[in-house]
């Protein structure tokens, strides 16, 4: 295996193989916001393993040093772009995989203290392991946060954004945690994220009750205001609320700031 195009889908394989006996489920290229542009869209790049979620995000570098051992000046700069876009990503889980050994030990040295500590480096080199850091990432278990809030029309763009792709979403309430069935959900365009529930139909859930329930979201976390005022009064009537608290929840949880 000679050639740099040989070596990376190699190393595709490798990461995608690895990524998905440690999860559990399977990981696709995707593109994923980043940040925003100056005319106001999003700005979004390619990642090479994103999980269905898009809660666990990766990039691959198959990179070796030159012939002559020398550092490969250019290989070390690709591979910091790899670690911004990660940086720049929401996600709960961010990893680098790296499948060159002395590659690795190079770049761990030049990048020790300049990169993110949300960055997890694992190196896949013959079937061996390796990790140079512990990070602690919060788990997808984990209770939700508080939100800092934001205006909420900003929070319904930054939302619909993460979900432009169809999303795999953990029911969930507060007082009993992760229960009853999961579902998907999609936003599709105009003022409803649409859920894909396995056991009913199509569910078009309005933006308005997704504003009632963001609006009370940390009362709600705090065991203040129960399910049952969303559902049934006397803060709303919405027969939404499985969907919407199981969605405000898995962005919470992973420390996406909405």
């Amino acid at each position: 295996m000679n050639s740099s195009y040989e070596r990376g889908k190699k190393a595709e394989e490798i990461g995608k193989e690895w990524l998905q006996k440690k999860f559990g489920f399977s990981f696709s290229k995707r593109n994923l916001q980043i940040g925003w542009k100056s005319d106001g869209k999003p700005a979004m790049h390619n990642f090479d393993f994103v999980s269905g979620d898009g809660q666990i995000v990766a990039e691959v570098k198959s990179h070796q040093l030159t012939r002559s051992g020398n550092v490969p000046s250019g290989k070390i700069s690709d591979t910091y772009k790899a670690c911004l876009m990660l940086e720049k990503v929401s996600a709960q889980k961010k990893f680098l995989i790296l499948t060159d050994s002395k590659f690795y030990e190079i770049f761990k040295r030049y990048s020790d203290g300049k990169i993110s500590k949300e960055i997890e480096i694992v190196l896949l080199a013959n079937g061996n392991i390796k990790k140079p850091n512990s990070v602690k990432t919060m788990s997808f278990r984990s209770k939700s946060k508080k939100l800092e809030k934001t205006n909420f029309d900003i929070f319904w763009s930054e939302l619909t954004s993460c979900l432009s792709n169809k999303q795999h979403i953990i029911n969930w309430t507060v007082d009993k945690g992760e229960i009853g069935e999961d579902f998907e959900a999609l936003y599709a365009g105009g003022n409803y994220i649409i859920a894909y529930p396995k056991s009913a139909g199509v569910q078009k859930i309005p933006k308005k009750d997704f504003k009632i329930i963001y609006e009370n979201w940390n009362g709600y976390v705090a065991g203040i205001i129960p399910r049952s005022h969303f559902a049934h009064g006397p803060i709303a009537r919405s027969r939404f609320t499985k969907y919407i608290l199981s969605i405000l929840h898995q962005y919470t949880s992973c420390e996406r700031r909405i």
